[in-house]
């Protein structure tokens, strides 16, 4: 295969980036290789760009190329599907899985008319001198036009702050060495997430005022949550997103969830159990264009301590919760 190697290494995910699963059967070399892209799957959570590349024997062989990111969050970077065009020749700068033959993780493609599909956003473009598609980024708001909406409109991820060193038990940890990533991850099936892991997302979410209830709308994996008011609301079975009692303290909306049997605390695999109390606080800022959480989680049979995690969300006018569109990984 013609290849170029570049001593480029990639930086550890800082823990303000919302993640998906973890990226540890890729190498951190980037290697460039060349083809004819002959397909593309343009879905989420990854897209996926096949490549014909020829050997060094002459042999034709077929690879996979994942982007970094989901179809969703390219697409609001500016990177569509219509950028690639089926039988061009092509460049990409990748890294390459050590546990499946034929994929590898995109960072950027070449695209042959000097132009580069980014498909990490935030990561330097491979080849400076061409231009680039999918690195633009949305803007917050400062209009004050919705206002009067507060908390109940859509928000755009901007940032998150977690917890590099989590206080696990010995049952945890012993839960934890039996996770495989490829075999026990739900992204790979498509399957829905619960909570807390629901809210680990950098895509959009919403909010609707229902009265007694206010629901949530989630749009990575087509998610819902529903928080009741009355406190009295009738607790249900257990779940994967739990039961979620709200109430307001001044301008702070504070959610306690109970009984979500969802088996993950987070995307690695760590454990936590049907008896996690996980207490939400939803604040939206005096200017109204930035919503804060903060989360804090006690599990007395995996957490050694209570765990406090924090996100942001900004005012996007224009902003829409879109379809996740979801096909399972190979």
């Amino acid at each position: 295969m013609r290849i170029a190697t570049a001593a480029v290494l990639i930086l550890a995910l800082p823990t303000t980036t919302s993640a998906h699963h973890s990226r540890a059967e890729f190498s951190d070399e980037i290697q460039v290789v060349e083809g004819e892209l002959v397909e593309v799957e343009w879905r989420n959570p990854h897209p996926v760009l096949t490549l014909r590349v020829v050997s060094d024997t002459g042999e034709a062989e077929l690879i996979d190329v994942e982007g970094w990111q989901s179809a969703n969050s390219l697409l609001r970077k500016g990177l569509t599907q219509d950028a690639f065009t089926v039988g061009a020749t092509v460049r990409a700068a990748i890294q390459r899985s050590s546990r499946r033959d034929g994929l590898v993780l995109g960072t950027s493609v070449s695209l042959g008319n000097g132009t580069q599909a980014i498909l990490k956003p935030g990561y330097e473009p491979y080849w400076p001198d061409e231009a680039v598609i999918g690195s633009a980024a949305t803007t917050p708001s400062t209009a004050t036009d919705s206002t009067g909406e507060g908390l109940f409109r859509v928000w755009t991820y901007r940032d998150r702050q977690g917890v590099e060193d989590l206080p696990l038990t010995a049952a945890a940890q012993s839960k934890l060495a039996e996770f495989d990533e490829l075999e026990d991850h739900p992204l790979w099936n498509c399957d829905a997430v619960g909570m807390p892991v629901a809210m680990d997302t950098g895509l959009p979410i919403e909010f609707i005022d229902r009265g007694d209830t206010i629901v949530m709308r989630i749009e990575q994996n087509d998610n819902t949550r529903t928080f009741h008011l009355d406190e009295s609301a009738a607790v249900t079975e257990p779940s994967a997103m739990g039961h979620s009692i709200a109430r307001w303290e001044g301008d702070t909306l504070i959610v306690t969830t109970a009984g979500s049997n969802y088996p993950y605390f987070n995307d690695d695999g760590v454990p936590k159990s049907v008896d996690m109390s996980i207490v939400e606080r939803y604040r939206v800022n005096e200017t109204m264009d930035s919503l804060n959480w903060e989360a804090t989680m006690t599990d007395p049979l995996y957490l050694s301590e209570p765990v406090t995690i924090s996100a942001r969300w900004d005012w996007v006018p224009g902003e829409t919760i879109e379809p996740w569109n979801c096909a399972v990984s190979r």
